[in-house]
């Protein structure tokens, strides 16, 4: 197994859908890297605040089914980071 990759916070695009039935209204369906990567996502584990200070951003554990990848939503500037890249664990 690859060692998983290390705190990226790598600005990336992403999809995403917005309903009040799904997950807190927010749910991301793909994004792309900035090497032009996309990675379609099959789905969405955990979601969970942190706090930076008085920001707030929302982690997303998501998968497409053969890598872990954590996203993460800065709700002040509303932008996406790929934080995290790794194997799957089993």
């Amino acid at each position: 197994m690859d060692q998983p990759s290390p705190n990226l916070h790598e600005p990336v695009e992403v999809d995403a859908t917005f309903s009040r039935k799904l997950l807190g209204h927010c749910r991301p369906v793909a994004f792309r890297t900035n090497s032009g990567r996309e990675v379609l996502i099959t789905q969405v584990g955990l979601v969970h605040p942190k706090y930076d200070g008085l920001r707030t951003i929302y982690a997303f554990d998501v998968t497409d089914g053969a890598t872990d990848y954590r996203l993460a939503l800065d709700c002040d500037s509303l932008n996406w980071y790929l934080e995290f890249e790794g194997d799957q664990y089993v």
